[in-house]
């Protein structure tokens, strides 16, 4: 070392002197980098190859870019309903109030809003055809809901109706995608809420679900005691039975084909909502069984979700939404959209990049794709599309910058979408 300083020294040339450094940096350099590879001459650096990696920073920026295009997303979807103006500020709504129920793709609220309209279909149908058998001009005691519902259930169905609404059953949901679903539920709901309007999350919350289930705005129930009180009048007289009290005289002969016919419509109609009362006391379970070893006895599946539980899900959902409305474009409270919502990708990568001189700089990027449909209740779809965005390479030292705000983030993209 002495030696080169004195060669140095004699060269006085500032050109020189770097030169050198620069020579003993880069040797240096070589001689460290041979010795990890002599260290581990078959690994592959990490720099290269993080296909399988996690990094935090990578992720908040991928949930950056998510948030970017959730508000991109909402903004869009605000115009379409005239929630928000050309620059995404909120604006009053001119005519009804409208609201959003938001979904992830594959939601099992959607299935069970379709069962519950099926049932209240079913027992709308079935009521119709018993009431054919009652009296126009009867009279309704005051009585409590439940007394009334016991009391005109079919006398043998009427303690495992009973039981099934004290018994606590177990509900196995299946998930979906993986929790960028929620995630992106969750954000793009946040902002549709910050437009004004009014917004739902079924699979985070379903309405009227911790609340006391009130008669008098139940459609299912309304329904349902209409169609026990039907059923009390299927009840077989002794004129159909073909009796007669004790000491009566013998019975008069049979009064022929039309009242044949009519016990045998009332049978058929009873036991079709016998069939259906008994459906809903029932839990569903799975239909394939799960793997057996050989000679091995069949394990009970679990039960899922009961018919009854699922259909009174759905009806807090149905109040909120007003469904038993006569109108079926929209409901007293306003009109509604159902917004579904997937998340396709996301990830990141990282870069390492620099020199011997001026050292290495650690940098990150994330991105995010997903995909929606905007519906309207019978069906049409209002807008849909995809949506993207991409934060690119950011230092780690920039990045809580970005996160704080002082440092705007990548703009949102949307592919379609409302026009």
């Amino acid at each position: 070392m002495s030696m080169l300083l004195r060669f140095l020294g004699s060269l006085r040339s500032p050109l020189a002197v770097y030169c050198a450094v620069f020579a003993l940096a880069a040797s240096a350099f070589a001689q460290k980098k041979s010795a990890d590879s002599a260290t581990s001459p078959s690994s592959t650096s990490s720099d290269s190859d993080n296909s399988e990696g996690f990094a935090i920073e990578s992720e908040m920026l991928t949930y950056t870019a998510m948030d970017s295009e959730g508000a991109a997303l909402a903004c869009n979807l605000g115009r379409n309903v005239g929630a928000a103006d050309a620059n995404c500020n909120a604006q009053a709504i001119t005519g009804p109030p409208v609201g959003v129920v938001v979904v992830a793709g594959g939601s099992s609220a959607l299935s069970e809003f379709q069962l519950w309209r099926t049932d209240i279909s079913t027992m709308d149908m079935l009521t119709l055809r018993a009431d054919h058998y009652c009296p126009q001009a009867s009279t309704r005691a005051a009585t409590t809901l439940g007394g009334e519902l016991l009391s005109m259930f079919p006398e043998s169905q009427a303690a495992s109706f009973a039981m099934s609404l004290l018994s606590a059953t177990a509900e196995a949901s299946p998930l979906e995608g993986n929790i960028l679903d929620r995630t992106l539920v969750d954000d793009v709901a946040g902002h549709l809420k910050a437009l004004g309007l009014d917004v739902v999350i079924p699979d985070n919350y379903m309405p009227y679900s911790l609340t006391a289930i009130d008669e008098n705005h139940s459609p299912f129930l309304t329904k349902y005691v209409a169609l026990i009180k039907a059923r009390g009048c299927l009840a077989p007289s002794a004129k159909d039975d073909g009796g007669a009290a004790a000491g009566a005289q013998p019975a008069a002969a049979p009064a022929g084909d039309a009242d044949a016919q009519e016990a045998a419509d009332k049978k058929a109609i009873s036991d079709a909502i016998d069939a259906y009362l008994k459906s809903l006391t029932e839990p569903d379970v799975f239909d394939q069984p799960k793997p057996q070893t050989t000679g091995t006895q069949p394990v009970a599946q679990a039960p899922v979700i009961s018919h009854l539980n699922a259909v009174l899900r759905a009806d807090g959902l149905a109040q909120e939404l007003d469904a038993a409305s006569p109108d079926a474009r929209s409901g007293a409270n306003g009109i509604w959209y159902v917004l579904s919502l997937k998340a396709l990708e996301s990830g990141g990568t990282l870069l390492k990049s620099g020199n011997a001189i001026k050292g290495t700089k650690t940098s990150y990027s994330g991105g995010a794709v997903g995909t929606y449909a905007f519906f309207r209740l019978n069906g049409n779809v209002a807008c849909s599309g995809v949506f993207f965005n991409y934060e690119p390479p950011t230092l780690t030292a920039k990045i809580p910058s970005l996160l704080t705000g002082t440092q705007p983030a990548a703009e949102g993209k949307l592919v379609g979408g409302c026009h």
